[in-house]
């Protein structure tokens, strides 16, 4: 037998397994570039890491254009079994084991802690900003206004104070000495030794006076019954016969009759009294009279001490006198609510007192520390209510529930997903993963994926020498 058809074929499947093996070893080997006395040696680095870029770039973009198409990786996210698993997840996360919303589950946990404080922080700064806002402050003022007139109205006088309270109060009142200091002290300042009646009383008072003097002449010279008076009769009756005596005599006496004098004078009287122009006069007298005592100094009326006597009586009758007031009557204590009393004490009306009472201290309301405080109090109890709430959910609700998690979901998807991968690139991400890859760790991970395929190669590679070697000698 000639060695020829053995050694040939045999050397022939060595070659060709050998660069198969060879060629697959230099798509990644050496991983970086030789240089014998500075030159590069060829085929340094291997195929691979010299054309890495091109080839992290070229596989970015097949994955991307063929493999993974924004429409492709859409229509994945909106098959039924990714829905489900999607809507099974949210569930998952949303219900606790009885069934029902647990947000204390879902939102309290200690990786959310730092979120919903700055939530927290948030609302308290916005709601802050939001009761300085004119519209809302002028909003917020009118609320508050009408919140305390309200409660006003609606109490009552007794739910404060009873009659017997209001009334002993008032009697201590009056008969307090500092009352009585006082109002001696105010009367001493009205009557003063220099002072006129005109100063110390109200002109209508005075005017008053004078009416019922001119009423009462008017109807003293209307009805003169004062002559038909016995006693005054007889003493000037008596006056008259005097007089004669004294005058003319015992003698002549016997010739006048007083009583007849009188009634002469009487009836004389009666007639030119009823003269208008009588009346005139006698108003005019005292009319000029009450001014001419109205317009002299106390001091030409009344004594020092008549006047002080007189300032001790009225510094004691008046509190005496108003103590017999019934005050709870006089102010109508059980029918009558706080916001009434106080609006009847005011000079303008209560609510408006009000109004500018709030729009005065609001500002000054916002920066006090306990306002503050209790807006973030409010905030931080808000939350805990809502977290801490374990919100009951029917089957029916839960329907509904998922209905609307599976349409946000789609309509996310359909609305933004082509976008969002298109934003991505998902190319970009492929080609720069590929590039940060260690050569090796790159080498590896292919081999691990076409060790087989690659073994086969290399197999095919010494078969197919052999079959060459084998013909070239046979033929």
């Amino acid at each position: 037998m000639d060695m020829k058809l053995i050694v040939a074929p045999i050397i022939g499947a060595g070659i060709g397994y050998s660069t198969n093996w060879l060629a697959i070893k230099m798509l990644f080997r050496p991983y970086t570039e030789k240089r014998v006395m500075g030159i590069r040696l060829p085929f340094t680095p291997g195929l691979i890491p010299k054309e890495r870029e091109r080839v992290a770039k070229s596989i970015g973009e097949v994955i991307q254009d063929y493999l993974l198409t924004d429409k492709i990786i859409v229509n994945e996210l909106l098959e039924d079994s990714t829905k489900n698993h999607v809507l099974s997840l949210v569930n998952h996360n949303l219900y606790n084991q009885e069934g029902n919303i647990d947000l204390e589950q879902l939102l309290s946990s200690n990786d959310n802690k730092p979120v919903i404080d700055k939530l927290k922080d948030i609302l308290v700064r916005r709601l802050y900003e939001l009761i300085q806002d004119k519209s809302t402050k002028e909003q917020l003022q009118k609320a508050i206004s009408e919140k305390i007139s309200t409660s006003l109205k609606k109490v009552k006088l007794t739910d404060i104070v009873s009659e017997e309270e209001l009334n002993h109060k008032y009697e201590d009142l009056i008969y307090n000495q500092k009352t009585r200091a006082m109002l001696t002290d105010f009367l001493s300042g009205i009557i003063k030794e220099e002072a006129t009646i005109n100063e110390i009383i109200d002109e209508e008072m005075i005017n008053n006076v004078k009416r019922f003097f001119i009423d009462y002449i008017d109807t003293l010279t209307s009805d003169l019954k004062i002559f038909e008076n016995e006693k005054l009769k007889e003493r000037v009756v008596g006056l008259i016969d005097a007089t004669i005596k004294e005058k003319v005599g015992a003698l002549g006496a016997m010739f006048v009759n007083g009583e007849s004098i009188y009634q002469t004078i009487a009836e004389k009287s009666k007639e030119k009294l009823q003269e208008q122009e009588v009346k005139d006069e006698i108003y005019t007298f005292v009319i000029e009279k009450i001014d001419e005592v109205t317009n002299r100094p106390l001091r030409e009326i009344l004594s020092n001490d008549k006047r002080e006597s007189l300032i001790a009586w009225l510094a004691y009758y008046i509190p005496k006198n108003l103590s017999k007031l019934d005050i709870t009557s006089a102010i109508d204590l059980k029918d009558t609510d706080l916001y009434s009393f106080i609006n009847n004490l005011v000079n303008d009306s209560l609510e408006d007192k009000i109004n500018h009472m709030v729009n005065d201290n609001y500002e000054e309301m916002l920066r006090d520390k306990d306002i503050i405080e209790s807006i973030e109090n409010i905030v931080d109890t808000m939350f805990n209510r809502v977290i801490l709430t374990n919100i009951k959910v029917t089957d029916e609700d839960r329907k509904v529930i998922d209905t609307f998690i599976l349409d946000k979901y789609n309509s996310f998807v359909n609305k933004h997903m082509t976008k969002l991968i298109k934003d991505v690139k998902l190319s970009s991400i492929i080609e720069k993963q590929l590039n940060m890859f260690d050569i090796k760790m790159l080498e590896d991970i292919i081999l691990s994926i076409a060790r087989k395929e690659l073994n086969a190669i290399t197999l095919l590679g010494g078969l197919l020498g052999f079959i060459i070697s084998f013909l070239a000698v046979l033929f």
